[in-house]
């Protein structure tokens, strides 16, 4: 957005955290912004607000909004995942958006058959894999990074934040160790995310004894070709996330982990709606791959998951056809084209065409323009 001549009065990566206790942290800033975003609203009086993601803070900047501002359009790019917890906030949502625009086909009816207004406009990495994978060179980047065409080639992507790294690093890293003990001819390579990240996970493997693997079937590779790797991986170990999203676009077997604080994950577990947290699975409506979550989140598992695998090669071409079919579900074309084209139809209409939020309380009726917007 900034390479595109927007003003940013805030970095939202600078907030970027994970989990329930975590975020605790960035509330008291998080209070300044909203009430400095709530001001500039007031100042430059815009035609529209699109919200974009980030839907902890952006749901009650939204509330604000629409207290002050009865009229103001607003639209919303990039749901919430009420379906997946807290499913109460589409209420919220009922109450202050104007129109949702969303990057998942089942979320365009789950909001209709509330009387939301939304259109689902495909997915970014749908897209952005698509035009990336015709330039991607396998040889060349195995070759670059010192990696054997003829040798198996297992993924590690252990997360973008640098608890993730102190907190998984040591469990892919084990095993990791265990299967090279067991079978040398096997390539591992670690994505890092940044390099800041990079320094942290190096910190790790000195701390735990195992830079003895470096060079001799442990690869550490550049944030710049972490695209590469994954499109170069026979197996994917992945950190729950949008990583497993962007392994199941391309076909790729993977292994679903995380571990984390355990009061976020218990608060987690009493306000989750469904079944599995791994994208592919989502997706599919069911288990398609393996998720290693917390307890289960051990090398044994990494390992016994991988070995199984690695002994039948038609299991894994079989998993990749499945997850190619999960990816046709995302859609084709451009989402920034469609997205902009319905916020500019939505922006043309006559206002008395537009539909109004529900000025009800969370959980009262639908009001009538509500039922009209479902029907549109």
């Amino acid at each position: 957005m900034q390479a595109q001549g927007v003003e940013l009065l805030h970095d939202c990566q600078s907030l970027s955290c994970f989990g329930i206790v975590e975020v605790l942290r960035f509330l008291p800033r998080l209070a300044r912004i909203k009430k400095q975003m709530l001001a500039e609203i007031a100042r430059r009086r815009p035609d529209a607000v699109l919200l974009v993601d980030f839907g902890g803070f952006h749901m009650r900047l939204a509330k604000e909004i629409r207290k002050q501002h009865r009229d103001l359009p607003i639209v919303y790019f990039i749901s919430p995942q009420v379906w997946g917890s807290r499913p109460w906030r589409i209420n919220t949502i009922a109450a202050t958006m104007s129109k949702m625009l969303v990057i998942f086909p089942f979320e365009e009816p789950l909001y209709r058959n509330r009387g939301v207004q939304a259109r689902f406009v495909g997915h970014p990495l749908a897209q952005q894999l698509e035009t990336e994978s015709r330039s991607l060179d396998r040889a060349a980047f195995l070759a670059r990074n010192g990696l054997n065409r003829e040798r198996p080639l297992i993924a590690v992507f252990p997360g973008s934040r640098r608890q993730e790294i102190l907190d998984l690093g040591p469990v892919v890293l084990a095993a990791v160790s265990w299967l090279l003990g067991e079978q040398p001819q096997l390539q591992f390579a670690v994505s890092q995310a940044s390099p800041a990240l990079g320094e942290a996970l190096a910190n790790v493997i000195e701390r735990k004894g195992y830079s003895r693997l470096i060079g001799n079937g442990l690869t550490l590779i550049s944030p710049a070709d972490s695209r590469e790797l994954m499109a170069a991986a026979d197996i994917v170990w992945a950190k729950s996330g949008t990583t497993t999203l962007e392994a199941a676009l391309m076909g790729k077997p993977m292994l679903i982990y995380y571990r984390g604080n355990w009061l976020s994950y218990l608060l987690f577990l009493m306000f989750k709606r469904v079944q599995n947290v791994g994208w592919p699975n989502i997706l599919a409506g069911g288990q398609v791959v393996p998720e290693l979550i917390q307890l289960d989140c051990r090398s044994e598992q990494l390992v016994r998951y991988t070995r199984d695998w690695l002994q039948v090669p038609g299991f894994l071409s079989e998993l990749s056809s499945t997850l190619k079919a999960v990816r046709d579900r995302l859609g084709e074309g451009d989402f920034a084209t469609e997205a902009a084209a319905e916020i500019a139809a939505f922006l043309s209409m006559p206002t008395s065409d537009k539909p109004e939020p529900s000025s009800e309380s969370a959980g009262g009726k639908e009001s009538k323009s509500q039922a009209r917007a479902g029907d549109r």
